[in-house]
């Protein structure tokens, strides 16, 4: 690759990499110190609420930046070494596997933690080593996104039920109890009609971003432009040019940012140092392969648009969903052998 290619890269990977605060991170961040006032409370038999923290929304929403970012810059749980040679880790983040059955959560928690794990390991005994793997790495908090996967793969209501007893039993086990973040798109809201789960978690829903939010908008474009990225722009702000903006993503929040840092790209390959109209409309275009009378971003009759972005979107979900739901549906459900994905 020519240099400046590389460079346009590497720049563009810096400016993906800072993050974007927003009214969501401090809704977010409060929920969050109230799960870490829990560990405490545990002990003192306090409290028992806000052990876990489910967070829901839309693909695309932004659900695993803003959870990642708090836990990233928590000093608090960093990982450390320990006397006994067992590394402490305090955060433990995996994916809900596919297919997510009660035995492949535990295999893919011991994996995470670098356990080796037997290919015909049975569930009443993935679980006790989980747990003791959990307090053995001083785990004080297990994240678990793209959690749907796991009230997906449940085949009835009793299963469902057993889902939901073995998480509330990991937040309290009382000489290691350990947090739970979920966080994933519909279903994952059925967790919370136990009465339990209801009492001893904080919901969060990511809703779209909608014309309320234009103001919004604008401060991310010119965070984004001006700050992260150190450039100028364009006199676009005024006008209808946000709430184009959100209906071409569809409010979808993650699209909207991505649909910036396009933009952004965009005039770095045409060697400019400012952001304008035309950046955004040919990153619309990129994104969506829409047609020229059809980009949301120029077109006078944009309202009539459908978001061609949030349909292509949605799409892909849809399609995704319903293969994954075909082939837990197809054949028995088997837990992974050790190693497998």
């Amino acid at each position: 690759m020519p240099p400046d290619e590389i460079e346009i890269a590497d720049r563009m990977e810096a400016i993906s990499a800072q993050h974007l605060p927003t009214f969501r991170d401090i809704a977010f961040g409060s929920r969050f110190r109230k799960l870490k006032r829990s560990l405490v409370a545990h002990f003192t038999g306090d409290n028992k609420q806000h052990r876990m923290i489910i967070v829901t929304g839309e693909s695309h929403s932004g659900k695993s930046d803003l959870i990642d970012y708090c836990l990233d810059n928590d000093p608090g749980l960093l990982p450390y070494p320990t006397k006994d040679g067992f590394p402490a880790v305090p955060v433990l983040r995996m994916d809900g596997p596919s297919p997510c059955n009660i035995v492949n959560v535990a295999i893919e928690g011991l994996e995470a933690l670098g356990y080796p794990v037997k290919g015909n390991i049975k569930e009443k005994e993935a679980w006790p080593l989980f747990r003791a793997q959990l307090k053995r790495h001083r785990v004080l908090i297990l994240f678990i996104d793209e959690a749907q996967h796991a009230v997906n793969s449940v085949s009835s209501r009793a299963d469902l039920q057993r889902l939901r007893d073995i998480f509330k039993h990991v937040t309290q086990m009382k000489d290691w109890p350990v947090r739970l973040i979920l966080a994933g798109v519909h279903p994952l809201e059925r967790l919370r009609e136990d009465k339990q789960i209801r009492t001893r978690s904080m919901p969060m829903h990511l809703g779209d971003i909608t014309d309320a939010h234009s103001k919004h908008v604008c401060h991310w474009v010119k965070k984004i432009v001006e700050e992260h990225a150190k450039m100028r722009l364009d006199d676009i702000l005024g006008g209808d040019f946000p709430l184009r903006l959100i209906h071409g993503a569809g409010g979808c929040f993650g699209s909207i940012i991505q649909l910036i840092r396009m933009a952004i790209e965009d005039a770095l390959v045409a060697g400019k140092d400012i952001v304008a109209l035309s950046n955004f409309a040919s990153a619309y275009a990129t994104m969506t392969g829409c047609a020229k009378d059809e980009n949301i971003l120029t077109v006078k009759n944009w309202r009539s648009k459908e978001g061609a972005l949030a349909r292509s979107l949605e799409a892909e979900d849809a399609v995704a969903e319903v293969e994954s739901l075909a082939s837990t549906r197809s054949k028995p459900m088997k837990a992974h052998r050790g190693g497998e994905r």
